[in-house]
């Protein structure tokens, strides 16, 4: 550009690499103030003197120090200097964090639930007891006035939150110079995609597209990529207009970065995002931009400062990225600081190298330990792979010597599996730490009773903080001390259980890698106080207060059975009551170790896919369908039910994915929204579709759904609420359903929101009671054109009141409408009461906490776990009186209560065989005889298979438990809590034997046979006719490329959303929530009057 240049420096950097290459450069004058070597760089005033002494018409702050400063950039503007960079306003807006979330919401940008600032221990702990309930665990801690990872800390549990706080408050302190902090929740699993963006200050504003940059160590990038890889064009359509959407009503000026967060899959144009900070600056990773855009973006800053040049730069970025980049950080390990004594820098076609060192200088351990870049990209038309080799060889020719630095973490980085296939998360370097040491994941090793240990430094740093003292008793893994490195806080933690004996380093003391810090004399590995502390405890856990369901007096349920006996069962003074509870508690066997935390990790990124499909199907057709629908006035469909049902109920949707998956998932939900909800008191089915998918017409799942819904209905006896606004029916056979339901006596309402025509119009026709809504509601089987009417006459809200009767209640909105359909359902005759179930008692929570489902369930379905602890987390008081225990080991039974409902549960431990078929056989027979609900857990691959178990009668057994599961008089549930495949499936009460509901874990799977049994049996198959035909036997590898496909294949449709998009389940559930829903479902069970059983032939 021609534009001369002046660099400003502090002492220890006279040698740096900066000073030399500006056409001048001015020492910033030594102070008292100057505390450390960055202080010198945060001095405004000596920096403004250069400026005006040397005729500086504008500053560029870079990307670092100064450059988020609002006080900077506003005495810049002061002393007549231009700054490179947002207004002060602008700074003051997006440096705040919490100020920036507001303005995101204001500006319809997704956020995740979170606080404002928090400038102290009391106003965090304030808000998370406002939230709880709403928040989940873990939590992000986030300083509010920095970024680079300082000040940030994701929390796990409450017991940890405050130490947690303190930390990153002080971390705040230390880097930023401000400790307040903010806190919001954590997505587990998701990838940091950033749009850079340059505003011209006048509200118009141009995005340069996207970059990954999800590997990060501590909060801090490592490799960024751009563009972001296999990202659908819709997604990044949607995210690159939030970001536009963010800067544009603040008349944002210059460069900035807007990151985001994004769970799903970046190739589904419906995966989740929410906005993380604005970093209102260059970033340090604009390189990658710059080389697959072809704009120099420092050079469009200074045009723009210079208040020229936007309107030929709202150009320049193209269509769409061109080729790759990929920019890897080297910076300094902990104690690698040094003369930096050989430096050649890697050389090329598509290679950059951003430095700031040179030979012969000293590299200094105070500033950001990141020294330089490596930038490598391809053209358009090559592949990513290609890339990442060319980065991979100008990495190997990076020579430095007399420092320490990532370089081989970079390589390991690169050719990483995970890199490799674009699975790539926040969370990458802290699930795969072998990635950041070069070594194996150390194994949890123990040390002999009486063996002295050390506890080594990790890294140079500073002693911080000291938290033992010799005599003190310690577990494993416990944090003995805090080192400070690079501006953040370590925990060190003992490696073994034992009693402290020395603690050989004081506070605030420079620590070198690998010196001794403390001495731990070892308890032994296994010593039971160790075990003891490890294992999960049972605990009182206090039941949520909730109202009292209507006419229910506090102690019926418990009194239910002993307000039938003769008071002269009873000894003088002696009171008719409940008993104390006989069955005993489980004893769980879990510990909270690294197996229980890496479970707990993947499952909650499974429960965050979950929560994002979720937000998916409750998005409907759209932001554009969804507007125009409201633009008439109309609610959208679950808005409706809840104007309908009881305020403080909660609406329990049934198979909300439903088509999920298919048709582009371009249809949400199947277009049908259904499900059960409380009105005055009494459990209803809601049904109705969505007119913002589609226009309201129903697919083949929404159909399958429509009709589920109906059966639920029916088998429950539920009163049916029909929500309608479409243009045609579900099909004949729902009319079908609508008809035997009236003859049940099951009450049916409709309330007529839109079209309702064709076949459609035979829906509140043939219900008890019919609403419509004026204007909107219409109701015609066939067009009369012909005749000269118009659709009002036809089939209007006023015609149908008044002429036809057809429809019954007339309303003006569709929130009178919901009224007068809570009206209806509140005059429902109570002929036939909700059946009392003897053996009822007090509800009570379980003893183990539910939170803990999610660090026992193994992250391979395929790896065993004991069903007894799934059970100790949904029953009451987590009690379980367990039916024959040493008799048919593989398949746990016994009795429990949940929520006060008796149970008898029904769980695998594994195949099944002839014992376990027998032994669930005869435990139906005795809940049907008792009248039980039963509770199916499935974790099953099968029926065990082979000579031996055929001759022993196997098939006659699993036909005995088929038979039974099949006639038993009762309520039948099932979970799915892992795998359910083939007849173990059927056994089990699969869909096939009219479960009232069946959920699923979000890891299920489900299949006639699993993935690697059928690729078996397919192989067995092709290894006989191989055989037959003269051929030798397929080789091992051969065996393995043909069973790979099979397996995957299989894998794939038996997955807990490929069951639930083709509606052979009522949804998919969050683990912690079982019991909610088994309770929820025998309470809606019970409204059918019970029935006598009669058993098939019993082969024996």
């Amino acid at each position: 550009m021609g534009l001369p240049t002046v660099a400003v420096f502090a002492e220890p950097d006279v040698k740096a690499h900066h000073p030399t290459a500006a056409d001048e450069a001015f020492l910033i004058p030594p102070s008292p103030e100057h505390k450390n070597p960055i202080a010198p760089y945060l001095d405004i005033e000596a920096i403004l003197k250069i400026c005006k002494e040397n005729g500086v018409k504008a500053v560029h702050p870079g990307y670092g120090f100064l450059a988020e400063n609002v006080d900077f950039a506003r005495r810049c503007g002061e002393e007549g200097v231009t700054f490179v960079g947002p207004r002060p306003e602008h700074l003051d807006l997006f440096g705040d964090k919490t100020k920036a979330r507001e303005f995101a919401i204001r500006a319809n940008v997704p956020v995740l639930p979170g606080s404002g600032l928090c400038r102290s221990l009391e106003e965090a702990r304030a808000f998370l007891g406002a939230n709880e309930g709403v928040l989940r665990w873990p939590v992000l801690i986030k300083a509010a006035f920095g970024g680079g990872g300082r000040g940030q800390k994701v929390v796990q549990q409450p017991e940890d939150f405050d130490d947690s706080f303190q930390r990153c408050s002080q971390e705040a302190l230390l880097g930023f110079g401000d400790g307040g902090c903010f806190v919001e929740e954590f997505l587990v699993k998701a990838r940091h995609i950033e749009v850079q963006v340059i505003g011209d200050g006048k509200g118009r504003c141009v995005h340069f597209f996207e970059r990954d940059c999800s590997v990060q160590q501590r909060n801090q990038k490592v490799v960024e990529i751009a563009p972001a890889r296999a990202m659908d064009p819709e997604l990044r359509a949607r995210i690159t207009g939030a970001a536009v959407r963010l800067c544009e009503p603040c008349q944002y000026l210059n460069a900035g970065t807007v990151e985001f967060l994004v769970t799903g899959p970046l190739s589904d144009p419906n995966s989740r995002f929410v906005f993380l900070e604005m970093n209102p600056r260059i970033q340090v990773e604009h390189t990658i931009t710059e080389q697959v855009t072809g704009v120099d973006l420092v050079q469009a800053q200074l045009r723009v400062a210079a208040g020229m040049g936007f309107e030929a730069l709202a150009a320049l970025p193209p269509p769409a990225p061109r080729g790759w980049a990929i920019q890897a950080r080297v910076t300094l390990l902990p104690g690698g600081a040094g003369l930096l004594a050989r430096y050649a820098e890697p050389a090329g076609p598509g290679v950059r190298v951003d430095s700031g060192v040179a030979q012969g200088v000293m590299v200094p351990a105070e500033y950001d330990p990141m020294i330089l870049k490596v930038i490598c990209s391809v053209d358009e038309g090559q592949t990513f792979d290609a890339c990442v080799e060319r980065l991979l060889e100008a990495l190997s020719g990076l020579e430095l010597e007399g420092i320490k630095v990532n370089k081989e973490m970079l390589g390991r980085i690169l050719r990483h599996e995970l890199f490799v296939g674009n699975e790539i998360y926040t969370s990458f370097l802290n699930d795969q730490p072998e990635v950041v040491t070069g070594k194996p994941a150390a194994a949890a090793a123990g040390a002999a009773a009486g063996q002295r240990v050390r506890v080594e430094a990790p890294f140079h740093g500073q002693v911080s903080e000291i938290r033992v003292k010799p005599g003190d008793r310690v577990r494993g893994g416990t944090a003995v001390l805090v080192i400070n490195a690079m501006k953040m806080l370590n925990d060190v933690q003992a490696g073994v259980s034992g009693e402290v004996k020395e603690v050989l380093v004081g506070a605030e003391q420079q620590v070198a890698e690998g010196q001794a810090l403390v001495v731990i004399e070892a308890s032994g590995e296994q010593d039971a106080e160790d075990e003891g502390d490890a294992a999960l405890q049972p605990r009182k856990r206090e039941r949520p207060a909730r109202p009292a369901a209507p006419g229910l007096v506090q102690g019926d349920a418990a009194a239910a059975a002993s307000r039938r006996l003769a008071s002269t069962w009873y000894a003088a003074g002696g009171a008719a009551g409940p008993t104390d509870p006989s069955s005993p508690i489980i004893r769980s066997r879990v510990k909270r170790d690294d197996t229980f935390t890496k479970r707990l990790a993947h499952n909650l990124r499974l429960i965050e896919d979950l929560r994002a499909w979720t937000a998916w199907a409750h998005g409907g057709g759209g932001a554009g369908s969804v507007e125009a629908h409201r633009a008439r006035g109309k609610m959208l469909p679950r808005e409706r039910i809840q104007h309908v049902i009881d305020p403080g109920t909660e609406f329990m949707e049934i198979t909300p994915l439903a088509a999920w998956g298919r048709y582009n998932n371009e249809v949400p939900s199947g277009g049908v929204v259904a499900g059960i909800g409380i009105v005055h008191g009494r459990e209803c089915i809601f049904i109705g579709n969505d007119p913002t998918v589609k226009g309201g017409a129903i697919v083949g799942e929404g159909a399958r759904k429509y009709a589920r819904a109906q059966e639920v209905a029916d088998m429950n006896r539920l009163p049916c609420v029909y929500l309608v606004d479409q243009g045609a029916g579900a099909g004949g056979g729902s009319f079908k359903s609508q008809a035997i339901m009236s003859a049940k006596q099951i009450p049916q309402v409709a309330c007529v929101l839109g079209k309702c025509t064709g076949g459609a119009a035979y829906i509140p026709a043939l219900c008890d009671e019919s609403v419509i809504v004026k204007g909107n509601g219409m109701v015609y089987a066939g067009d009369a054109a012909g005749e000269g009417a118009d659709e009002q006459d036809l089939g209007g809200a006023a015609m149908h009141t008044s002429k036809s009767g057809v429809i019954d209640h007339l309303a003006e909105t569709e929130e009178e409408a919901m009224l007068k359909v809570r009206t209806i359902l509140g005059h429902l005759a109570g002929r036939r009461p909700k059946a009392e179930l003897f053996g009822m008692v007090e509800p009570e929570e379980p003893l183990y906490d539910p939170e803990e489902l999610l660090g026992i369930l193994p992250e391979d379905t395929k790896i065993p776990f004991d069903v007894r602890e799934v059970v100790a987390r949904i029953v009451d008081g987590s009690r379980f009186h367990e039916f024959k225990p040493r008799y048919g080991a593989t398949l746990v039974c016994g009795f429990a209560h949940i929520d006060g409902y008796p149970v008898g549960i029904l769980g695998n431990n594994g195949m099944l065989f002839s014992e376990s078929a027998i032994k669930a056989t005869h435990f139906v027979q005795i809940c049907g005889q008792r009248g039980i609900p039963l509770v199916f857990l499935h974790n099953i691959t099968g029926f065990i298979i082979g000579t031996e178990y055929e001759r022993g009668g196997i098939t006659k057994d699993g036909a005995k438990m088929i038979t039974a599961v099949s006639c038993v008089p009762v309520p039948k549930f099932c979970v799915v809590l892992a795998g359910s495949h083939g007849a173990g499936n059927y056994a089990m009460n699969g869909p096939a034997y009219d479960p009232r509901f069946t959920w699923l874990w979000p890891n299920a799977k489900i299949s006639v046979m699993g993935g690697e049994q059928a690729a078996g049996v397919i192989t067995y198959v092709k290894d006989r006719q191989r055989k037959r035909e003269g051929l030798p036997p397929l080789s091992k590898e051969e065996l393995e490329a043909m069973k790979a496909p099979i397996v995957a294949a299989f894998e794939a449709n038996s997955s807990a959303y490929h069951s639930t998009s083709a509606i052979f389940d009522d949804g998919i559930i969050d683990p912690r929530d079982t019991r909610k829903y088994l309770a929820r479902g025998i309470s809606v069970a019970l409204n059918a009057p019970a029935v006598d059983g009669q058993y098939g032939v019993f082969r024996m």
